[in-house]
């Protein structure tokens, strides 16, 4: 091959990644890559309620059945490291599906666990099938858009993906008062059933390859997982979210111990707390979509991140000085978790920008690395709490501290 031909092909393919971040995204395709977005936050709520039910009926502490929030986590990261590359090479459809597919079976597997380390098994299972399913949504999404209109985009499908865990507790409450646990995972099997048929009638097709793109690929460095980590200015960001997200795992964690064991709230009480959070991130969401239009998502990410360490400093403060105030410790929560409306979106969109054709490689280590740190921090606190909130909310502080300072040095580098 001439030189002449390697730096069309090279050519060409730049062309292609702009075209790419160029266009538009229908909203059946926003809708339906929600939808799979939606289902991991969905199964991680629904069951919150249910938690100290399942514990009894197995006849282990809560803290034991905390733990399969975190284990949800960890597999999310496993099916991302192994979705990205697929969804590369076979499709962004064709790794959805396929996560879907193992996903509901596992699904169906979990309500014949009668030990808890056979929920602990199919839970992780459960999990790898929704990684592998939700990594290519932000892969698919970088396919199409970038800059401001990817983290408007991100906030877009942020929002849609709020509406089911906000009302997930309530669902799950109402499925106990008329069943059993059990059927709180029947419902996700079948959920995942109908979001593969959204996906099959409209993820797009995989583009088949010109001549030139093909000899391209035959000559152009494999871009794998490892890659992506030579992108130094986009680890800043990497490191944000996944701090960030860590956050919000700490809550989910330990909510249910928080609101009900130390609080003394009902499932009922619990439900309507856990849902001013997520009126808060609704909120923030469409506030950070307003304030998009005027600024930077690099700017945007450093103030929401602020205000999560102000919402973790109210919540360490409260722990000390006024342990019992039940609502002083609701609002620092709230501001807390609230801010993930527009970190998310905006540490997202900062660093998948970075990324071209190997967009579903970088979304795999970014997923992966924001499970894996969430994971490892939210069972961190679910052990070492022992049935107190000083030592959650702490933990939430530091995090929250570590998420900002990763958010400044990234947007300094990428300034320079």
């Amino acid at each position: 091959m001439t030189p002449n031909n390697t730096s069309s092909i090279i050519m060409n393919e730049a062309n292609i990644d702009n075209t790419a971040t160029a266009g538009k995204m229908n909203k059946t395709l926003i809708l339906t890559l929600a939808a799979v977005f939606a289902l991991t936050p969905f199964t991680i709520d629904s069951y919150l309620p249910a938690m100290p039910t399942m514990a009894k009926a197995m006849g282990v502490d809560i803290s034991l059945m905390s733990v399969t929030v975190s284990l949800y986590i960890f597999g999310l990261a496993i099916g991302q490291l192994i979705g990205g590359p697929l969804s590369d090479k076979k499709g962004r459809g064709y790794a959805m599906i396929a996560g879907l597919v193992v996903f509901a079976i596992a699904s169906i597997l979990l309500t014949i666990a009668t030990d808890i380390e056979v929920l602990w098994l199919w839970r992780v299972v459960q999990a790898i099938g929704g990684g592998m399913a939700v990594v290519g949504v932000p892969a698919t999404i970088r396919d199409t858009t970038s800059g401001k209109e990817a983290a408007k985009l991100f906030s877009l499908i942020a929002l849609i993906m709020m509406i089911a865990p906000s009302i997930a507790p309530t669902l799950g409450t109402i499925i106990m008062l008329v069943a059993d646990w059990r059927w709180i995972f029947y419902t996700l099997a079948i959920m995942a059933a109908l979001v593969a048929i959204l996906v099959m009638r409209y993820m797009p097709k995989p583009v088949k390859k010109t001549i030139a793109e093909d000899k391209f690929d035959k000559i152009k460095p494999k871009l794998g997982l490892l890659s992506v980590f030579s992108e130094k200015k986009a680890l800043g960001f990497m490191v944000a979210q996944a701090f960030a997200y860590s956050v919000m795992m700490i809550f989910l964690t330990n909510a249910s111990m928080m609101y009900m064991e130390v609080f003394g709230q009902t499932a009922q009480q619990f439900s309507i707390l856990f849902f001013a959070n997520i009126c808060g991130l609704v909120v923030v969401n469409r506030t950070n979509t307003f304030l998009l239009a005027k600024f930077e998502p690099e700017t945007l990410l450093q103030g929401f991140l602020s205000l999560q360490v102000l919402g973790g400093i109210i919540l360490v403060t409260a722990s000390v000085m006024v342990p019992d105030a039940l609502y002083v410790t609701v609002a620092g929560f709230v501001i807390a978790i609230s801010a993930n409306g527009a970190v998310i979106a905006n540490a997202s969109a900062c660093f998948m920008k970075r990324f071209g054709r190997n967009s579903g490689s970088a979304s795999a280590v970014l997923g992966a690395t924001q499970y894996t740190v969430g994971g490892t921090v939210s069972a961190l606190s679910a052990f070492i709490s022992m049935g107190a909130v000083q030592p959650v909310v702490i933990i939430m502080l530091i995090s929250s501290v570590i998420a900002l300072m990763g958010a400044t040095i990234a947007a300094r580098h990428s300034r320079q």
